[in-house]
């Protein structure tokens, strides 16, 4: 079993890592010292009448409140992507940006959609060609959507932007010869889908590991100097909790395991104060 949770553990770890670079090399104007949390945007379709609705999407920014509309704005995706509305129904989605942010208030996010003559179309029932969709100027400057998406440090917060493609494509022209512009029409629901448990392991001159486990599947992390800990990104579920002391202590000290420890989603679960029992 240990030697499991060490592997378990040099994953976390792996993972950790990861983030802090991705983190570091986020376009953040904004200088905060609460953390970071993680911002996760997905994307979804309502049927509409085409085979195809390709779009483009170039990037995907978001505001923090904090800031000024021109030094607020944090670069989450910047890889462009290609996304086919119309397969985005029935439960499908996909994910158009994720990526570390600074704890605090968003106001905005903002996509910049693709502006070449072939980055936006779309087929219609039962046809192979491919019908181009006229881009307004306007979204040159990117689409702006409102939100309030308030993160906090080691909460994962999830946006599914709802792209309507029957509403967003307007049709112009004579029927022979139609004409096909993009509108956006798009709207936004946030949701936090990560949380925390907390707590302090006493004496606290004893360190420990500690481990969220859920169906076999564990999360660990270090007590403090002073016998703290957090564990993040926890899925809303009910956890067994192990506190294991570490040598040369671990033969002094049993282990503790507490039950039935519900996390929800944007909250942390403080356990308070455990005290270890000695053997």
């Amino acid at each position: 079993m240990k030697n499991r949770m060490l592997i378990i553990s040099l994953g976390i770890l792996m993972g950790i890592s990861i983030v802090f670079y991705s983190c570091s090399n986020t376009n953040n104007p904004v200088a905060t010292t609460g953390g970071t949390g993680i911002m996760k945007i997905n994307m979804i379709d309502a049927p509409a009448s085409f085979d195809t609705v390709n779009i483009k999407i170039d990037s995907v920014q978001a505001h923090i409140s904090i800031a000024n509309d021109n030094s607020g704005w944090i670069t989450l995706n910047n890889f462009p992507s290609n996304y086919d509305l119309a397969s985005l129904v029935n439960g499908n989605s996909k994910v158009i940006a994720e990526d570390t942010l600074p704890a605090g208030k968003y106001s905005q996010i903002r996509l910049y959609l693709g502006t070449g003559d072939i980055d936006n179309y779309v087929v219609l029932k039962d046809q192979t060609e491919r019908l181009f969709l006229t881009t307004p100027s306007g979204t040159q400057s990117g689409i702006k959507l409102n939100i309030d998406a308030t993160i906090k440090a080691g909460i994962t917060y999830e946006l599914t932007v709802d792209f309507d493609a029957a509403k967003s494509i307007v049709t112009t022209g004579s029927p022979t010869s139609p004409k096909y512009i993009l509108k956006p029409v798009i709207k936004v629901v946030t949701t936090a889908t990560t949380g925390i448990i907390s707590g302090v392991v006493l004496p606290d001159t004893v360190s420990a590991d500690v481990w969220a486990v859920l169906n076999g599947d564990s999360t660990s992390t270090s007590t403090g100097a002073s016998g703290a800990f957090k564990l993040f990104g926890l899925s809303p579920d009910t956890f067994m909790v192990h506190i294991i002391p570490l040598a040369p202590n671990d033969a002094f000290f049993k282990d503790t395991t507490i039950s039935k420890v519900v996390v929800t989603a944007g909250s942390t679960t403080n356990l308070g104060t455990i005290n270890l029992t000695e053997k």
